[in-house]
């Protein structure tokens, strides 16, 4: 199985995830890759729209067969490891991970990760991968309210990017991360997404949905993906789903990762 085949291409969808999750529902095959060229409700996570205008940017989603839980939850770390591949590869940028799967060039957002269960009577059948990069996009496509936190390819190389190549670049990458999954040791991707992540290390407020904020050291992840967050009142949590804000001037490389203890 090769991801990215077969390719279903649409000039304008709702979002690339809908479509996809009809297709799977269809019986569609695992490594079915849906392109737009817009989107007119595309989904971030945690509920946000996602700005897709026509004709600028990579809108897209991969239907992948399911796995055990730790699969599932390392879907969007993965692809993010993929995205920040791709992006170095057609563009020499040094892209970085903020704690899932958002994707940032010098602090600001140029891609983010969706990803969404299909289940059967309780069991998990199929993951739907969204995945948006802002490749060619200009400030002007954008609302004020995100000019300082959004931010594209283009923009830091001076030049338009072309779309497809990128895409392709960026499902072989994927398909990289997805065999090492399932064929390697868990060991090394969790090494990899933590070389080029943005956010362990660093003070953070998380902001839980229940408790709300709460004010730490991101200080390591666990083999699931969630994140550990060392609190300044001394105690640990340990995060699977939350809005992650890092807080500017508060670095400090100190991370005793909980994957080192059980390698």
């Amino acid at each position: 199985m090769i991801l990215g085949q077969p390719i279903h291409r649409f000039e304008e969808v709702t979002s690339t995830n809908a479509v996809a999750m009809d297709l799977c529902h269809k019986g569609a095959l695992e490594g079915t890759l849906v392109v737009a060229d817009a989107q007119t409700q595309g989904r971030g996570r945690l509920g946000r729209d996602w700005i897709s205008p026509s004709g600028v940017n990579v809108y897209c989603s991969y239907i992948l067969r399911a796995g055990h839980r730790e699969w599932v939850s390392w879907v969007p770390l993965i692809a993010s490891i993929a995205v920040v591949s791709a992006i170095h590869a057609k563009t020499g940028l040094n892209a970085r991970i903020k704690w899932p799967n958002d994707v940032l060039i010098e602090g600001k957002k140029v891609a983010g990760v969706l990803a969404e269960t299909v289940s059967n009577t309780g069991e998990i059948q199929s993951v739907i991968l969204g995945i948006g990069v802002n490749v060619n996009m200009s400030k002007a496509l954008l609302p004020s309210s995100l000019h300082f936190t959004t931010t594209s390819l283009s923009e830091h190389v001076g030049e338009l990017i072309d779309r497809n190549q990128f895409l392709t670049r960026l499902t072989g990458e994927l398909d990289v991360q997805y065999q090492k999954f399932w064929n390697a040791s868990m060991s090394d991707i969790i090494h990899e997404y933590l070389s080029i992540s943005d956010t362990i290390g660093r003070r953070v407020i998380a902001y839980l949905p229940v408790v709300g904020p709460v004010d730490g050291w991101a200080d390591g992840i666990e083999l699931d993906g969630s994140l550990r967050l060392r609190c300044l009142q001394g105690d640990t949590l340990i995060i699977r789903s939350a809005d992650v804000v890092h807080l500017r001037g508060e670095e400090k490389k100190r991370s005793v990762f909980s994957e080192e203890r059980k390698i």
